[in-house]
């Protein structure tokens, strides 16, 4: 993934999201839901690009426990733009919450 291109679209989402208000407590849980939509966003974007022996190696991979490196790597290697549909979740994220708080004034 384009890490400038990810990093950007992070910082409209948490200027979109305006944290700085909040006890630090709350950013951190806010922070952490928002880690987990984009995981499962991602995920599920990544197993419909997968063919069905992918989805059943990925499986088994699942059935062991493994490190997320392993995963990202598994990830990297049989799923087409794996890095794209993790942007794309990120930026139909981003839109969502624009679209709720509107635009990011700076």
């Amino acid at each position: 993934m384009n890490t400038l291109s990810q990093t950007e679209t992070t910082e409209k989402l948490l200027n979109a999201l305006d944290m700085q208000g909040l006890p630090v407590e709350q950013q951190e849980e806010l922070l952490l839901d928002l880690n987990d939509m984009i995981f499962k966003g991602s995920l599920i974007r990544l197993i419909e690009r997968m063919d069905d022996q992918t989805k059943d190696s990925f499986n088994e991979l699942l059935e062991t426990d493994p490190e997320e490196e392993v995963i990202e790597a598994f990830l990297a290697a049989h799923v087409p733009d794996a890095d794209l549909a993790v942007q794309e979740t990120l930026d139909e994220l981003t839109s969502d919450i624009l679209a709720a708080t509107g635009p990011v004034t700076s």
